[in-house]
């Protein structure tokens, strides 16, 4: 993600398309709205968001599985994703 194109990149009349048709993935989703999401991660975990200490140092004790079952259990996944297109500016799934 740190080498994905830019937003620039993405505008530029010349190479626009051709990067859009390349970073492509699910058909619902926008090109746009995928960069969109990759900034985000890019900057929760590199960027100027980013914590300074990983998530296994607050866990204390036990596996990473278990770390991930109980993530899955109290998450509430789909609230998260609401919230990080919220933040990524994302509008609406492409139907």
């Amino acid at each position: 993600m740190v080498t994905m194109p830019s937003e620039k990149d993405f505008a530029n009349p010349e190479i626009g398309k051709v990067l859009e048709k390349y970073m492509q993935g699910n058909a619902n989703i926008t090109c746009e709205d995928r960069a969109r999401v990759m900034r985000l991660v890019e900057n929760l975990t590199l960027g100027t968001a980013a914590v300074g200490y990983r998530t296994e140092s607050m866990h204390g004790a036990g596996s990473p599985q278990a770390q991930r079952i109980m993530i899955a259990r109290q998450g509430n996944l789909e609230q998260k994703k609401n919230l990080a297109k919220k933040i990524a500016g994302i509008k609406e799934e492409k139907k």
